[in-house]
């Protein structure tokens, strides 16, 4: 992945903490209200490390198995609402937007990035 000592990557995440926080407090809302309690859980743990200033904690824990792994990860949730669900997608492209420009994203979740984006594009012609 990357050199967690990296202080440049850290000061990085803190300087756009605030935008971290609003994406992942986004996140866990969409996810509460659509019963995804367990990974709603690791997504809290991401806010509470922010907000304790752990940033190594976040960084290493953002780009872990129980957000992109597979199984039961927190980008592979079902949210049955689709208003809800494209709502969730563009969180976490924001979300991977913002780890790509604090120099923090680790390998394999571009690819979700692009699903995501995919999905929003399919959507918006089947709305036309």
């Amino acid at each position: 992945m990357f050199g967690l000592n990296n202080s440049k990557k850290i000061d990085l995440v803190k300087e756009s903490k605030n935008a971290y926080i609003e994406i992942l407090r986004e996140i866990r809302e969409i996810l509460e209200s659509s019963g995804n309690i367990a990974q709603m859980r690791v997504i809290q743990t991401l806010i509470d490390s922010l907000e304790t200033e752990e940033y190594r904690k976040f960084v290493k824990f953002t780009n872990s198995i129980d957000m992109w792994g597979g199984s039961g990860a927190v980008w592979e949730v079902y949210i049955e609402d689709n208003e809800k669900s494209l709502k969730f997608e563009k969180s976490i492209v924001a979300l991977i937007n913002l780890m790509e420009k604090t120099d923090i994203l680790g390998r394999g979740i571009k690819p979700i990035r692009r699903i995501f984006q995919d999905n929003s594009k399919d959507n918006s012609r089947d709305n036309i």
